[in-house]
């Protein structure tokens, strides 16, 4: 214990120790060695006493109470003497120690050394962290990146402008209520009560389902576009902003196509005759029809995707003919005593919601088999089993109205004052237990079913392990399509199952190239998989041989130095030709998302949003 403790005093009261392997050495750091803070520096400074070359590269990490810490890209002045390195997040109270290593780009080391200081207080704050708007340029002169786990307490626009999620939801939800409400009404007016329009009840209804489909469609288009484009809901309440959801894939054109076709919805919606009309009956039936069909594009994924679609389509109409009758019988066709024409559309609608029934039942179990599988394996399939349980309610409570139409209705002439007040609290009862049964649906749209492959369109052409005994971890990077321009990459880590403090993945360019690398955060704190699609990746913009570099920082211990090389060819996919020069990528910035990670209340799960920004070049 003696010599433990003589060892520990001459560690902090000593010069900064390093090993010479070349000429270049190092003359002073800030912080200094044994220094005693009072708070966190903002950066740590390395003097050398030559140039560093170009072919040469830096290295440098700090840890304290052994985690390593968030530290920013290292930069080199234009005299090459010297190198900076922003400290992103202050560190905590207790000793500290800052290592740090000088390479050619083989690999040899030129000259290494560490020294250690120690910070008296507790930061006060946490400051916010620079970042790169999504598609925009930076927002601050040094490069730095987000860390996963503080992501909410930066100034990045998607983590400080809360979340748009809740408001899709809720969007969705009114929108689609209102579409099938719209085009089952509509329905049974063509199919079984042609007197519907000569009511003005009807037509009040039927304007009113519309104006809750356009309304509801607009805030699920306003929603959808902050979550989209990480702006604040207020950014995106602008039209011209709504348009950029052309860019989100056959989900986000379908939200605007289904907002167009709303609108123009309430061309029968104003006047439901229309519908019954053989002069127009043709576009009242066709508006609110492509209405489902942009709305059946909500989800455009899983095996034998347009299958899925067509299917989807045949689930939403047939819902709609159930829910959109069963609420216009119960909301009007029995809101009172009436003729016998209220007589004859209840019994139409109990015909024709009988098969629609059937069908419901048939087009969900399909789209279970396709997209779930074992429902118990996901939280999409979880929440599956509660609309379940609320479609078999809803279906007892209709088979049970169905069964005293037949029996009550089955020769009567007039619609009484007991017949309507008995079949109208059956019918809303069946519509009210409907309303629960969408409010399931969307819930499940915002969540990834089991058999749904993010990657299916993916290729790597590399495979990287890692594997460092030291800290018990055990991953596997996998880039593609390792060709000059966007390219995706794939992140499985075996093991450790928890304790992930900190895992990072630094893309270093060829030497000589003049183009930026990149340094990107992983958002796992388990085992698990991280994944960026190659739509969205990272512009590699040079041929040759990049460096990969994982450092991670476990319960077990640190990560640093575990690097391997990868071949980034041609455009055309050919070899690299030596001295390839391209000129540097614009500043991005992407989003990784966490799959299969333990632990998380989905199978597929988004984390928020990860920024990556491109690294100088001197920085390996």
């Amino acid at each position: 214990m003696g010599l433990a403790a003589l060892a520990t005093a001459f560690a902090g009261s000593a010069p900064a120790a390093a090993q010479d392997t070349g000429t270049n050495s190092l003359q002073s750091i800030t912080p200094d060695n044994g220094a005693n803070l009072d708070s966190s520096p903002e950066a740590i400074v390395l003097s050398f006493d030559q140039e560093i070359r170009g072919d040469e590269r830096i290295r440098v990490e700090m840890s304290c109470d052994s985690q390593i810490q968030d530290t920013g890209v290292e930069e080199i002045d234009d005299s090459g003497l010297l190198v900076t390195v922003p400290i992103n997040t202050p560190v905590p109270r207790g000793a500290c120690t800052i290592s740090w290593r000088l390479f050619d780009d083989e690999g040899t080391t030129i000259a290494e050394g560490g020294s250690n200081f120690r910070v008296d207080n507790e930061p006060a704050t946490i400051p916010t962290v620079a970042t790169t708007a999504p598609g925009g340029a930076a927002t601050a002169t040094t490069v730095v990146t987000v860390n996963p786990a503080a992501a909410g307490d930066t100034d990045a626009p998607a983590a400080a402008q809360g979340s748009s999620g809740g408001a899709q939801w809720l969007g969705r939800l009114m929108s689609t209520l209102g579409i099938l409400a719209l085009f089952g009404g509509l329905a049974l007016i063509a199919l079984g009560w042609p007197e519907g329009p000569e009511y003005v009840v009807t037509v009040r209804y039927l304007r009113s389902v519309w104006i809750i489909a356009l309304l509801g469609t607009v805030l699920y288009v306003i929603a959808f576009t902050a979550r989209f484009t990480g702006e604040s809901f207020g950014s995106a309440l602008s039209p011209t902003q709504w348009l950029q959801l052309a860019d989100a894939g056959w989900p986000g054109r379908g939200a605007l196509l289904r907002l167009v076709l709303v609108a123009a919805c309430g061309w029968v919606a104003m006047r439901p005759e229309r519908i019954i009309d053989p002069a127009s009956a043709m576009w009242g039936w066709g508006l609110p029809t492509l209405a489902l069909v942009a709305t059946a594009l909500s989800r455009v994924d899983g095996p034998a995707a347009w299958l899925g679609v067509l299917i989807g389509f045949a689930h939403l109409v047939t819902s709609a003919v159930w829910f959109g009758g069963v609420a216009l019988v119960g909301r009007v066709v029995l809101a009172g005593p009436g003729e016998e024409d209220l007589v004859h559309a209840t019994r139409a609608f109990s015909r024709i919601s009988t098969k629609a029934m059937l069908a419901v039942v048939i087009t969900g179990v399909i789209q279970m088999v396709r997209l779930v599988g074992n429902p118990f394996e996901s939280s999409h399939g979880r929440v599956l089993l509660l609309k379940v349980a609320a479609v078999a309610a809803m279906l007892f409570v209709a088979l049970a109205a169905r069964q005293q139409v037949g029996y009550r209705l089955d020769r009567a002439h007039e619609m009484t004052v007991p017949l309507a007040d008995r079949f109208r609290r059956a019918f809303g009862a069946e519509a009210a237990i409907g309303v629960v049964v969408l409010a399931f649906s969307g819930w499940m749209l915002a969540l990834t079913p089991a058999r749904i492959d993010p990657l299916a369109n993916e290729s790597y052409a590399v495979e990287l392990p890692f594997v460092e005994n030291t800290s018990q971890i055990d991953a596997t990077v996998f880039i593609g399509p390792a060709t000059v321009g966007m390219n995706g990459f794939k992140i499985e880590v075996e093991t450790p199952q928890e304790g992930i403090t900190l895992l990072e993945l630094r893309f270093n360019p060829p030497p000589g190239s003049g183009v930026r690398g990149y340094r990107q955060p992983i958002p796992l704190s388990t085992a698990g998989t991280a994944y960026l699609r190659a739509s969205e990746g990272l512009n590699l913009q040079a041929a040759g041989n990049w460096t990969l570099e994982l450092v991670a920082s476990t319960a077990t211990g640190n990560v640093t130095g575990a690097v391997q090389t990868f071949t980034v060819n041609n455009p055309d996919g050919t070899p690299p030709a030596v001295g390839v020069v391209v000129s540097p990528p614009p500043n991005g910035s992407v989003i990784v998302d966490v799959i299969e990670q333990p632990e998380t209340p989905a199978s597929f799960v988004t984390n928020p949003p990860t920024v990556t920004v491109p690294t100088p070049t001197s920085a390996p």
